[in-house]
């Protein structure tokens, strides 16, 4: 699992080399392959998946974020989401596909921390500001229940 990761890593870096999209396209399989093993490595795998993965993977990460039990791994899909902007899935198309799994996960999700990333995620991917970096690393509730209403607002419109 940690190999698969630093070669994820090693390829996030590597984006503009000419074996970039031919590795990643193997390292794939590989990753999602282990996504059932314990939480732990899943937390691994899930970013790992957010530096390599292509809009074909966003449902295995929107599935992450609203079924998982381990709310780490709910927020590190969240956040690789918008890795995937990042490095090989457009922004555009990340907002069409996770629009409404935003809107369903911000809503619902219990853990105030989970919660302050899936808002920090959305408000990059759909040029917002909702929370800052400060509240979400404090966990600061007042401000996470605020931004949540700003960002269910902002994503419930069609």
């Amino acid at each position: 699992i940690s190999t698969i990761y630093l070669a994820a890593q090693i390829l996030s870096k590597s984006k503009h080399r000419d074996f970039y999209a031919a590795f990643c396209d193997r390292l794939i399989p590989q990753i999602t392959s282990f996504l059932g093993i314990n939480d732990t490595f899943r937390r691994k795998l899930i970013i790992a998946l957010g530096w390599v993965g292509t809009l074909e993977q966003i449902e295995i990460l929107i599935s992450e974020m609203h079924g998982s039990k381990d709310s780490l791994c709910r927020a590190w899909a969240a956040a690789s989401l918008i890795q995937m902007s990042f490095h090989r899935a457009s922004q555009e198309s990340l907002r069409d596909k996770t629009k409404s799994a935003f809107l369903q996960g911000i809503s619902s999700e219990k853990n105030l921390h989970a919660c302050a990333v899936m808002i920090e995620a959305a408000q990059i991917l759909f040029g917002k500001k909702w929370i800052s970096s400060s509240a979400t690393q404090n966990q600061e509730a007042e401000k996470i229940e605020k931004a949540r209403k700003m960002a269910v607002r902002f994503l419930g419109r069609d």
